[in-house]
C-alpha cells in the first residue's frame, strides 16, 4: 500500500512538471522563431534560430519598462524586508503580554481575507487624489498590501524558531532593543527573508492589475507586464516579439529564484539556536 502511494505521488509530480515545463519550453523556443513559422508550425523547433525578435524589443523601448519593473520590485521588496520584520518582532515578543499587540496583529492580518476587488476603486481614487499615481506611489502601495501575509509569516517564524532567551542573553550583555534586533534577531530571520523575498518579488514582478490602475495614465511609467499587454495588442499578429518579451520577464525572476532557493530549502538551520 505504501509503495502504491509513493508511485502515485511520483506520477502526480511528473504530471505537474509536464504541465509547467512544456508551455515554458514552447514559449522560449517561439521567441527565436519568425511569426510565420509560429503560425505554421507552433510545435516545431526554430529553423533557423533568430534573434531579431529581441532586437525589435530593444528598438521599441523595452529597456525603459524593464528598468521600471526593476525599480518597482527592488524598491518594494527592500521596504517590505526593512519594515515588516521590525513590526513582526515587536508583535511576536509582546502579543502574549499586552492585549493591544494582539488586537493590532489581528487587525493587520485581516487584510489577507479582503478581496482586492473590494478595495480596488477606493485605492485608485485615493492614490490619484494624493498625487501618487506614479512609481513611488505604487511601491508604497505594494508595501501596504504585502503587510498582512508577510507579517503573518514573520510572526510565526519568530515565535516558533527564535526563543526569547536570546533577547535575555543580549540584554544581560548590555545590548539594547535596537542592537539586539539588528545584530542578532534580523540575521537569524534569514530563511524567512529569502522566503518572503521570493514570494513578494514573484508577485510584484508579474503583477498586472495594480500597475494598470496606478500607472496607466503615463506610458513612460509602465511596468514590464503593462508593456507586454500593450505590445501584444499593438503587434497582435506578430507573435515573435511578443514571445520574446515573455522570455525577458521570465528569465529575471527565474534567476532570483535560483539564487535564493538554497536559503528556503536548507536555510532553516541558519536560524537555529546552537
Amino acid at each position: 500500500m505504501k509503495k502504491q502511494s509513493t508511485v502515485l505521488k511520483y506520477i502526480g509530480l511528473l504530471i505537474g512538471l509536464v504541465l509547467i515545463f512544456i508551455p515554458l519550453f514552447y514559449t522560449v523556443i517561439s521567441a527565436f522563431k519568425e511569426t510565420k513559422q509560429i503560425t505554421r508550425d507552433f510545435l516545431g523547433m526554430p529553423a533557423p534560430f533568430i534573434g531579431e525578435n529581441f532586437t525589435r524589443l530593444l528598438d521599441d523601448g523595452i529597456s525603459q519598462y524593464f528598468q521600471n519593473s526593476v525599480v518597482i520590485t527592488v524598491g518594494s521588496v527592500v521596504l517590505i524586508t526593512i519594515f515588516v520584520p521590525m513590526a513582526a518582532y515587536s508583535i511576536a515578543r509582546n502579543i502574549s503580554r499586552k492585549k493591544a499587540f494582539g488586537i493590532m496583529y489581528s487587525l493587520l492580518i485581516l487584510g489577507i481575507f479582503v478581496p482586492f476587488q473590494v478595495i480596488m476603486i477606493p485605492i485608485t481614487s485615493l492614490m490619484s487624489k494624493m498625487g501618487l499615481s506614479n512609481i513611488p506611489g505604487l511601491i508604497i502601495l505594494y508595501l501596504a498590501y504585502a503587510i498582512p501575509q508577510t507579517l503573518f509569516l514573520y510572526v510565526g517564524f519568530i515565535k516558533n524558531t527564535i526563543p526569547e532567551e536570546i533577547d535575555e542573553a543580549a540584554e544581560i550583555d548590555g545590548a539594547g532593543k535596537l542592537r539586539t534586533y539588528f545584530q542578532i534577531i534580523f540575521p537569524l530571520m534569514k530563511p524567512m527573508h529569502a522566503t518572503t523575498l521570493i514570494i513578494n518579488a514573484l508577485w510584484i514582478w508579474n503583477d498586472f492589475l495594480l500597475p494598470l490602475l496606478i500607472l496607466n495614465k503615463d506610458s513612460s511609467n509602465w511596468s514590464l507586464p503593462l508593456f507586454q499587454y500593450n505590445y501584444s495588442g499593438q503587434y497582435f499578429n506578430d507573435f515573435g516579439p511578443s514571445f520574446a518579451s515573455y522570455v525577458v520577464g521570465i528569465v529575471v525572476i527565474l534567476i532570483v529564484y535560483l539564487i535564493f532557493q538554497k536559503n528556503i530549502i536548507s536555510g532553516m538551520t541558519n536560524g537555529s539556536v546552537k
